[in-house]
């Protein structure tokens, strides 16, 4: 049976409970997998057999003014304690064949050219950060908690242009004495030169996927590095002071297998990742899942006939099944040596504690306001949240013309921002706290009205556990294993 939404067929029900039912016999069947095979799961069955994936929660309503989306941010900074900041460079050496990104191919192999395109779009953030400091006056004023320069892969471009925009960044911001600088790379960029510049430019924190440490899987995925390379970087990293260095894996690469991928978090536990992030791959336009940031052109793996070539060529994609089983053997071997997942995907060391941007974005005690600036940045507060262009072409246009490249602004009711709070707080992975949703919205509970239906059901299910002695909502394991489609069919 195929399911619809309208006039448009989403998901066959019969082929994805064959994906799910696909396993790889030297290890265990997923508990996620009997739980998605329920009939009552139909609606996170079609989530996740659509390679959804959000990490944004939109507003309720796009008819809201650009002013006004201004006016709250500045209001809500006020108050805030602190706030997240990032700054976008979206120059790669390549394009990943999975990357939905908002990126622009630069080879390194013009050094000059390379050169010109980092400073023309190092110019052209500075441009629209200062064009923020006038319409959103308290970024000048509250403290930034983590400042993350992302991308793109800003250790593409020379270390002169990166230092001259953080430069910039710390003028104009309040940047204080608690203030963490974190920066994005990639193995094939870091070398120890620019690694040693990063840290003299005052980071701290490396973030950087290494997707896997299979070569031969590397180089399907166009990704530019080896495995070594991957290994390498956090070693020098540490050797040159870095306090904490975060690692991404993909499972779900085609030709992947359930014990190349276990060996791969093997790898990362032995080289002492500090946060190690494991991300399904997401094959569906980003832009059809609200999340924010998405490329104005597909991806190549996005397109059928690309994959059915891969297929082809012996490369199968793993099911649903055995991608579970990655999942779930990965998360039990992770706990074991001390990592705990927070948010979900993100599972950092209970030595290190959670990463910092995270935390203040979506922590049910925090969820403070994020600025994002540049191509494909995603900016909100409690009331409402705007996304830049990805057309780099009206970007730059827009910038020198003045104007916040702003391609969508969006408003979120009251009824809204409760229900955006606990999807926010939920994807944390840890318990909801009735004592702090009550102090954030007076009159409310976690146990009364739409929570207590949606919460008991979730138990029933066995996706929760609701304790209202103690004053918390818990997910289980197999509701964190799931925690992104239910956020986003039953709680949104």
């Amino acid at each position: 049976m195929a399911i619809r939404e309208g006039d448009i067929e989403y998901y066959s029900r019969e082929e994805a409970l064959a994906s799910l039912s696909d396993f790889d016999p030297a290890y265990p069947e997923p508990v996620a997998c009997s739980v998605l095979a329920r009939p009552e799961s139909d609606h996170l069955l079609g989530y996740v057999s659509q390679e959804a994936f959000t990490h944004v929660f939109p507003g309720d309503s796009t008819k809201h003014p650009s002013a006004r989306f201004f006016d709250d941010l500045s209001s809500e900074l006020a108050r805030s304690a602190t706030f997240h900041l990032w700054a976008d460079v979206p120059l790669c050496r390549y394009r990943c064949n999975f990357c939905q990104f908002p990126i622009l191919v630069v080879s390194s192999r013009n050094g000059e050219v390379a050169a010109a395109a980092g400073r023309r779009w190092v110019d052209a953030n500075i441009a629209e950060a200062g064009l923020w400091l006038e319409a959103v006056p308290a970024l000048r004023a509250t403290p930034v908690g983590e400042f993350c320069l992302f991308g793109g892969t800003p250790t593409s471009i020379p270390a002169a242009e990166l230092g001259r925009l953080l430069d910039f960044y710390m003028d104009g911001f309040n940047f204080t004495s608690a203030t963490s600088l974190r920066a994005e790379g990639s193995p094939d960029s870091l070398d120890r030169a620019a690694i040693a510049s990063l840290h003299d430019m005052g980071f701290r924190t490396l973030t950087y996927g290494t997707q896997t440490f299979n070569d031969g899987l590397l180089a399907v995925a166009n990704r530019r590095h080896s495995g070594e390379q991957a290994a390498r970087a956090i070693a020098v990293a540490r050797e040159l002071g870095f306090q904490r260095v975060d690692g991404d894996l993909v499972y779900g690469l085609p030709g992947q297998t359930v014990a190349g991928f276990l060996s791969d978090v093997e790898r990362m536990i032995g080289l002492g990742f500090s946060t190690i992030v494991i991300i399904k791959l997401h094959l569906r336009p980003f832009k059809e899942v609200d999340y924010a940031v998405g490329h104005v052109s597909p991806a190549p793996w996005e397109l059928p006939e690309v994959r059915s070539k891969l297929a082809a060529r012996g490369y199968d994609w793993p099911s649903l099944g055995r991608q579970y089983q990655m999942r779930e053997m990965a998360v039990a071997r992770l706990v074991e040596a001390g990592y705990r997942e927070h948010p979900t995907t993100y599972f950092p060391h209970s030595s290190v504690g959670p990463e910092r941007w995270r935390a203040l974005n979506l922590d049910q005690d925090k969820q403070y306001p994020q600025v994002g600036i540049g191509l494909g940045a995603y900016t909100w507060s409690t009331r409402s949240e705007a996304t830049v262009t990805s057309d780099p072409h009206l970007y730059l246009r827009q910038v020198q013309d003045g104007v916040i490249p702003l391609s969508e602004v969006s408003s979120i009711s009251d009824a809204a921002r409760e229900v955006r709070a606990v999807r926010m707080a939920l994807s944390t992975c840890q318990p909801l706290r009735e004592e702090t949703h009550r102090e954030r919205f007076p009159g409310a509970s976690l146990f009364t009205g739409q929570w207590r239906r949606k919460f008991a059901d979730l138990e029933r299910r066995g996706l929760a556990r609701v304790d209202a002695a103690a004053g918390t909502v818990t997910l289980t394991a197999t509701g964190t294993t799931l925690v992104e489609a239910i956020i986003n069919t039953e709680i949104g």
